[in-house]
This record gives structure tokens, sequence and C-alpha cells, in this order.
């Protein structure tokens, strides 16, 4: 088949048009085929550039694509190991494309993740985008990228995105769109098509060991109008947004990286507060929606990701979600501890799931691939089931070629977050030589260090001050810290204290041990407040944006 395919933008949707043996359907219904019929899946529509497919092209005057729009033609009739490749996204190690990768993304392959691991700087990221759709021009590529320290784009972006708790916290609901678009525009103009943000997790425990800034607040109204806002944002920047963890890991107190959480709350209460964000954001029209490694008891006692009562029965009929459904890593403990890699892809996509993330480097497409293919030879897996979930990969990369894309703002959202959340608080001034002790939580899988700590930041504005980062209980390095801070003001940051014995024992000491001035600076949730003595002179920030930290280290140091 031949047939050819145009695309335009109509405000509100995407329209798509086909020579008329093509079927007549929406770009956002799935295209369900059996593979050995004359039909086609989908339709590949893409962007283009004199230079080859550059999906990162300034957009031109009022918001206009810039790019040249190119037809393709209409795919064949897509085989069993292209729909089994088209409902994986992995990841890999380097930071170019290695050739099995390449050669997966010539079968098939559905989408490529990208982590700090891959990222050297904006025109290396640039090039590896450019490289990988030189093998096909509809892969997905998407990234974390939710803001503070949740990202892994931080070598080349040159505005860190706020953390979504600082924007929950403002309350303005035009900051959080313009935030989101400008870091989506940054994320478009390197390639990068599919944002894995927002979290419209309610952070409504504060013993959570994972969620914390990453969410916009702790009651689901805020989080609700915040997740619709941010997506609104990215989708302005052209690309796809992602609500994550279905259906809500706000209320845990187990890190799923590490162990599989439980929540036991009745199916009202689950409905009123985990749900109502999600709900928000797919009637806003979300594009695809992450799933979570989490037991709800009221409704299975399976993982979210695992469950076809959750993912197909919740999501699917009662919440009507048509768009993209992808896991969560599937190599994280809440998965593995009790099967292998490949048969949570298998279970995944059965359960309802479109694409099947396997984030580690090391991750094989090839042979993932093949798994899905022998569970539809052993009746593990429908066909049909598996030709919906690439179908719908394959529409959402259709309709991501469509869309208009409105320009950057250059930081300016950052900066206004960072400038209003100092706005709002009081620093004293402790002078150009403060000893910082940053007393903060341990490398996680989630966070992107972009910087060794708060000693770093404050060195910037104030090179004459200094100071340790402590990472975990280490008796001998806080005596050698307080000994450093004599006679000098001191600067004691804290990052989720709250839930950390640890960093409230030193804090105590210092507290008590210390003879001048003294301030504390909460880099975490706010809640962490709560635990310094009221006469303490104490600021927020959040979460920690390397914009907001150094304003607030300008604040305190007097520098301008």
């Amino acid at each position: 088949m031949n047939a050819q395919v145009t695309a335009w933008d109509v405000p509100g949707q995407s329209l798509t048009t086909m020579a008329s043996s093509l079927p007549n359907r929406s770009i956002s219904t799935p295209f369900v085929t059996p593979r050995h019929s004359i039909a086609p899946h989908v339709v590949a529509v893409g962007c283009v550039m004199d230079a080859g497919w550059r999906r990162g092209a300034e957009a031109g005057e009022g918001g206009q694509m810039s790019e040249q729009l190119r037809t393709f033609a209409a795919p064949p009739p897509q085989s069993l190991d292209r729909d089994a490749a088209g409902a994986l996204i992995v990841g890999f190690n380097g930071t170019t494309a290695p050739d099995d990768l390449r050669r997966a993304v010539a079968a098939g392959l559905g989408a490529v993740i990208l982590f700090t691991r891959n990222v050297v700087d904006a025109e290396q990221v640039s090039a590896l985008t450019t490289t990988l759709r030189s093998e096909r021009p509809d892969l997905l590529i998407a990234i974390d990228h939710e803001g503070g320290e949740f990202s892994h784009l931080a070598p080349a972006n040159p505005w860190p995105l706020a953390s979504p708790r600082s924007l929950g916290e403002l309350d303005d609901l035009d900051l959080t769109r313009s935030s989101a678009r400008d870091a989506a525009a940054t994320l478009a103009s390197l390639g990068i098509d599919l944002m894995l943000a927002p979290s419209v997790d309610v952070n409504s425990n504060p013993a959570n060991p994972v969620i914390s800034t990453r969410s916009f607040g702790t009651t689901a109204a805020v989080v609700a109008r915040h997740g619709v806002a941010f997506l609104e944002g990215v989708r302005e920047a052209g690309i796809a947004g992602c609500p994550k963890h279905f259906p809500g890991h706000g209320d845990v107190a187990v890190d799923s990286h590490l162990a599989l959480p439980r929540v036991d709350r009745s199916i009202e209460q689950v409905t009123a507060v985990e749900l109502a964000p999600f709900k928000a954001t797919i009637d806003a029209g979300a594009d695809v929606i992450m799933s979570a490694h989490i037991v709800f008891s009221a409704y299975d006692d399976q993982p979210a990701t695992l469950s076809r009562r959750i993912l197909h029965g919740l999501l699917r009929e009662e919440l009507g979600f048509t768009g993209v459904i992808t896991t969560d890593a599937l190599e994280m403990q809440a998965i593995t501890a009790t099967r292998s890699i490949e048969d949570a892809t298998v279970a995944s996509i059965r359960a309802g799931a479109d694409l099947a993330m396997i984030a580690i480097g090391e991750a094989d497409p090839h042979t993932l691939t093949a798994r899905l293919v022998d569970a539809v030879g052993n009746g593990t897996l429908d066909e049909a089931r598996l030709a919906d979930a690439a179908g719908r990969v394959r529409s959402l990369a259709a309709s991501l070629a469509t869309r208009n894309r409105a320009p950057g703002l250059d930081g300016a959202p950052v900066r206004e977050v960072a400038a209003r959340i100092v706005a709002r608080q009081e620093f004293p001034a402790l002078g150009s030589s403060p000893y910082v002790v940053d007393l903060t939580q341990g490398l996680h899988p989630a966070w992107n260090p972009y910087f060794s700590g708060l000693p770093e930041v404050f060195a910037r504005v104030a090179p004459t001050s200094d100071g340790v980062v402590l990472r975990g209980e280490d008796s001998a390095a806080l005596a050698t810290a307080q000994n450093a801070a004599i006679g000098r003001p001191l600067v004691v940051a804290l990052q989720d204290a709250i839930r950390t014995p640890w960093m409230r024992a030193a804090l105590d000491h210092l507290l008590q041990s210390h003879e001048g001035d003294i301030f504390i600076l909460c880099t975490g949730i706010p809640e962490d407040r709560a635990i310094v003595p009221a006469a303490v002179p104490t600021a927020v920030t959040y979460g920690r944006n390397l914009v907001v930290l150094e304003e607030v280290a300008k604040a305190l140091t007097r520098q301008p």
C-alpha cells in the first residue's frame, strides 16, 4: 500500500487526512488490527527540517512550528515482532546510540528513555536523538524531568525546572503553566518528545521516602489543579506529558525502588484523594499515564502495574483514559523481588500497559521482544492486546508530529519562582563567610544530584564560605564541622528531616553546641519546619532547585 497522509492543525485538535482506503478513525483512537490484516495499524506523520529529523527546531512567530511538514508513506501491516518491539521503552548505557539499540529502533522499538548517564550537554543530546531518529522518525524519546532535584537533564539544561512543591506552595497556575512550558520547550529543542511528568501523587504522608517535593502538595485539590496547569504547559510546547504514578504514590512509607508498598485505603478514600488528580489530568487530555508498583488492596492483591483490574478496569473503563499507559521501570525491587523482568514485561502488557519500561542500561530490547512474541505463541498474551498496545504508541507518535510548538521562555519562570520564595521570607545578614552543614538524603535512583551540595552553592555566591555535606550518621564528620564553624555564622540545611532520625539528631547536636548565629534552611518538604525550635531563624525552599538555592544564598550573605 502506498497511501499518503497530510497533517495540519486545527485549534483544539489534530487532524489527519488519509487516502480513502484507510480506516476512518480519530488520531487518538488505537488502531487494533490482526497482524495478517491488509489494513495498516497507524499512519506515521513526521516533522522534519532540511538537515534531517529535528523535532526541536525553534517555533516561529506566534508559536507556530517552523519545521517543514513532511508526509510519510503509510507502513505495511505490522508484524508480530514489530508489535512486540513497539510495546517497549528501554534505557541504555553511554552518550551515543549503541548499534544494538539502533537496530532495535529500526525494528520497531516503541520508545527510548534517557537518564543522566546519557547526558553530557545540549549539543550531545541533540546529536543523540537525531541519530536515533535517523533509524526511524516516529521513535518516542522520553526523560524524567519533574523539577527540583528530580531531573535527568541537568547537564544539558540551562534553567532547571522549579520543584512541583514550590509551584504548589506559590499556587499561581499561570506560573506553573509557564514553568512547564519552558521546561518542555527545552526538551523539544533537544529532540525529546515525552516528558515523564508531572507527578500527581498527593503527598499526604510526610514519611513518604520517594515522592517528597515531586508532589505539588498534600491535598488532592492543589495537586489536581497544578497537575492540569503543568500538563497544559507541556502541551503548549508541543510534546507529551505523563501524569504519574497511577493510582497514586503519595500515601506510602516504602520506596518501590526497594520493596513493594501497599495501600489499604477503601475505594471511597482512594477515589477522593489518589484518583482525583488523575481524573482531572485525563479530562484535560493527558497523552500518557505511568503506573505505580504498589498494591491497592481494595482493588487487587497484585501491584497496579500488573493488575488488569486497575489498568484496564479502573484507568481505562472507569476513568475513561484512552491514551498510552506506560509502566514505571520494571527492574525496581517492587516487581523483581517476585518475578523476572521478562515475566513482568509480559504481565504488564497483559494487564493493560502499552509500554513496558526497562530503564536499566543493560536492557536488551531484542530479548524482550522475543519474550513477548513467545508469550503470544504459548497463549500467555493475547495477540490483539499486543497489537492494541503498539497501536496506541504509534498513534501518539503520529499525533506529536502534527503539534504546534510554542517557544521557551529563557528561564523567566524559575527566576520568578526564586524571587517570590525569597521575597515571602526573612533572611538575616550572615556575612560573606558562613559555614554550611548540608544534612541531605543519600543518593536515590529518582534524583539527579546536579551539584555536590549546599556548600558548593554558597561558595559560588560568597567564595569565602565553605562547609560539609553529610548523607548519613557520621559523628566524626559532625564533630569536625562543629569545630570548623566556631566563630562563624552557621547554616544548617535539612532535607526531609521529619522522616530521618539521624538528621534530626545532627540538627539537635548543632543547635546545642553552636554558640554563634545559626540559620536553618529546609530544602525538602516544608513540614521540616515543625521540628525546628520557633526561636531559630528558618526558611524553606521547597526542594533543591539550583536557581532558588543561589537566590537564598545571596539573601543570607547579602551578595549581589
